[in-house]
């Protein structure tokens, strides 16, 4: 393994962040690196490789238009950022990733060469494109390009500096996008369904080792000190639990919350955490 590589590897796997990623046609070598450098267990939640079309089909519960897309890898990445929430330890930040390429293959390709990888968090889509020169590279030599493109676009999402040394040409400069979502827009796709929830932290849970959740559903309308009292005794009898409250923003014989209304319960939250901690 080249150094640059390692040291990219080691900072990701002490950046705090865990990962769920999703790899189709291509940046095979990624997965090595991750996984052959200590301390993958912390960053690396989960990894599929979603190769035949029905398991893409499964995968994303769609098939696809155009396998290898902006679109595909975009929606691998939030498929890939659903997972990773329900899979993620407490208080810590989560992101999916997506990639989709049409590298060379045992064939000579009527299209281009061409890869696409997206990663989302709670606030962020970033997808980056490459076209690929024909014949410049065999097959392991493209799949190290864009190896390279997944390892950068990792580092990024766990905000760790990266140089990534990938070879590519002047022609093949990548193409990206960049797409931001404040609170609103992150509470509206949870309303919509395309994000499982939203993640408020109100305390650090690395003060203590917590190997699962501890979590109380409830509308909290209001909050009170019941809600409070139960969830310390319930913390008090698993302390191995991190101490969680939820509120359900979709409801099957109710309506769905508002975003108003949805910021004005956890406002609660925030308030009661600085009044115990005064």
């Amino acid at each position: 393994m080249e150094a640059w590589v390692r040291a990219v590897v080691e900072a990701i796997h002490s950046s705090r962040a865990q990962a769920v990623i999703y790899l189709a046609g291509g940046a095979s070598q990624a997965l090595g690196w991750l996984l052959s450098v200590p301390g993958a267990s912390g960053s690396v939640l989960e990894v599929v490789v979603p190769y035949s079309r029905a398991s893409m089909a499964q995968l994303l519960g769609k098939l696809p238009l155009q396998f290898t897309s902006k679109q595909a890898a975009e929606d691998m990445a939030l498929a890939a950022f659903n997972r990773a929430l329900k899979l993620s330890g407490p208080g810590l930040q989560v992101m999916g990733v997506g990639f989709t390429g049409s590298l060379a293959s045992s064939r000579p390709k009527h299209g281009d060469h061409r890869f696409y990888v997206s990663t989302r968090t709670q606030n962020r889509l970033r997808t980056s494109h490459v076209t690929l020169s024909k014949g410049l590279r065999s097959r392991e030599e493209e799949d190290k390009v864009s190896s390279c493109f997944v390892l950068k676009a990792i580092a990024d999402a766990c905000r760790v500096s990266a140089t990534i040394q990938s070879d590519v040409q002047e022609p093949e400069i990548p193409k990206e996008s960049v797409e931001q979502f404040d609170e609103d827009q992150e509470l509206q796709q949870v309303i919509d369904g395309q994000v499982c929830m939203k993640v408020y932290h109100f305390a650090d849970p690395m003060e203590k080792n917590f190997d699962r959740k501890l979590i109380l559903p409830g509308s909290f309308n209001p909050l009170h000190d019941g809600h409070l009292r139960l969830l310390e005794v319930a913390s008090s009898m698993c302390d191995d639990g991190f101490p969680c409250f939820e509120i359900s923003a979709i409801n099957a014989d109710k309506p769905s919350l508002s975003i108003a209304e949805i910021k004005r319960r956890v406002e609660q939250f925030r308030k009661a955490g600085e009044n115990s901690s005064n």
